[in-house]
C-alpha cells in the first residue's frame, strides 16, 4: 500500500509536459532511435531535464555499440566449416573442401581487383618478371577483417605447426587469363630470407596454401608432377579421378603420365608442406600452373613463414 501511495506522490508532482513524456518513451521502445536519427545524435533539449539525462546516457551506449559493429561483421566467417582430404602423405598434400564460402572469395577478389598489375617471381635478389608466369598478381592487406579471418583459419589448419610469433607474408591474388600459366617452380627460397625489421632473423615459406576463388574457365589446373598417388580403390576398379570426385586427376609430362593435378573448383583449396623438420625444400613440391584454355581462373597464395637459425 505504501509503495503505491509512492507512486501516486511521485506522479503527483510531475509536469503535463513530464508525464506525457514518459508515457510516450514507455509506450514507444523505438522512440529513442527515432528520436536520435531525428536529431542527428544529439539529446532532444525540448524534452525534460531528467529524460534528457537518461537520453543522454542510452545515446552513448548506443554508438559504442556501433563502434564494435564492425568486429562482428564476420562472425559467418568465423563459424565457417570446410573438411579435408589427404592426397600425399609423402610428400604432405591435402585437398581442402570448403576453405571458402563463395560469397568470401568474391569478396576476396574485390578487396584487390584495383591492384592487379603483372606478376613477378620473388628471389633473394629481388622482384623479377620471367616469361615463365605470365599472370596477374594483387596483394591483401592482412588487417582487412576478412583477410584477417582466412589468415586465422589458415592459422588453425596448420595446428602446432606454425607458432605464435611465426606470421603469413602478404597474403597474393593471383588472376590468370586465356593461355596465361606459371612454369614448373617451388615457393621456398633454396637460401632463407632474411626479415626486413632490422632484427636478423631468417625465414622460408614452410608451407603453402593455394585457394581457387574464381572458376569459370576451362583448364589452368594447378599440377604436381613429383607428387606419386595410389589410385583409391585401385583393385576394384577405382581410380584418383573417380575416388576424388574429378577434383584431382594425373597429370601429364613429357608425353607420360606423372604426378597429380587438380582442377579449379571455388572455394577449395590445395595445402603442402615444403620445408622438412631441418629446415631443407623437399623438391617434390614443384608445381606449376597449367595454361587456361577460356574465361578466368583467379586464386590466392597463403605463405606461412617458419623462422629458422641458419
Amino acid at each position: 500500500m505504501a509503495k503505491k501511495n509512492s507512486s501516486k506522490l511521485l506522479l503527483s508532482k510531475l509536469s503535463a509536459a513530464e508525464f506525457w513524456a514518459l508515457a510516450v518513451f514507455f509506450a514507444l521502445p523505438l522512440a529513442l532511435t527515432a528520436l536520435t536519427a531525428l536529431f542527428s545524435g544529439g539529446v532532444p533539449k525540448l524534452l525534460p531535464t531528467r529524460l534528457q539525462t537518461y537520453l543522454s546516457k542510452a545515446t552513448s551506449q548506443a554508438s559504442a555499440d556501433l563502434s564494435v559493429a564492425p568486429k562482428t561483421q564476420y562472425s559467418s566467417c568465423e563459424a565457417h566449416q570446410y573438411t579435408s582430404e589427404i592426397v600425399s602423405l609423402d610428400p604432405l598434400v591435402i585437398y581442402i573442401n570448403n576453405f571458402t564460402s563463395i560469397q568470401e572469395a568474391e569478396e576476396l577478389i574485390k578487396l584487390g581487383e584495383d591492384d592487379f598489375e603483372d606478376s613477378f617471381i620473388s628471389r633473394s635478389t629481388g622482384l623479377h618478371k620471367v616469361s615463365g608466369r605470365t599472370s596477374q598478381s594483387a596483394p591483401l592487406e592482412p588487417t582487412y577483417p576478412l583477410v584477417s579471418c582466412i589468415l586465422t583459419r589458415a592459422r588453425t589448419f596448420m595446428g602446432a605447426m606454425l607458432q605464435p610469433d611465426e606470421s603469413f607474408s602478404i597474403p597474393q591474388l593471383v588472376r590468370y587469363a586465356p593461355k596465361q600459366r606459371y612454369d614448373l617452380h617451388t615457393d621456398f627460397w633454396p637460401q632463407h630470407q632474411v626479415v626486413n625489421d632490422g632484427s636478423g632473423r631468417r625465414f622460408n615459406r614452410v608451407a603453402s596454401f593455394f585457394v581457387f576463388l574464381r572458376d569459370n574457365c576451362t583448364e589452368g589446373e594447378t599440377y604436381f608432377p613429383a607428387v606419386d598417388v595410389l589410385d583409391r580403390d585401385a583393385e576394384r576398379g577405382g581410380g584418383i579421378e573417380k575416388g576424388f570426385g574429378g577434383k584431382v586427376a594425373r597429370g601429364e609430362k613429357d608425353g607420360a603420365t606423372k604426378g597429380v593435378k587438380f582442377k579449379p573448383i571455388a572455394g577449395n583449396a590445395i595445402f603442402w608442406v615444403n620445408m622438412d623438420n631441418e629446415g631443407r625444400g623437399d623438391r617434390r613440391l614443384v608445381h606449376a600452373g597449367l595454361p587456361v584454355g577460356e574465361g578466368e581462373k583467379i586464386g590466392m597464395n597463403l605463405w606461412p613463414r617458419k623462422f629458422y637459425s641458419e
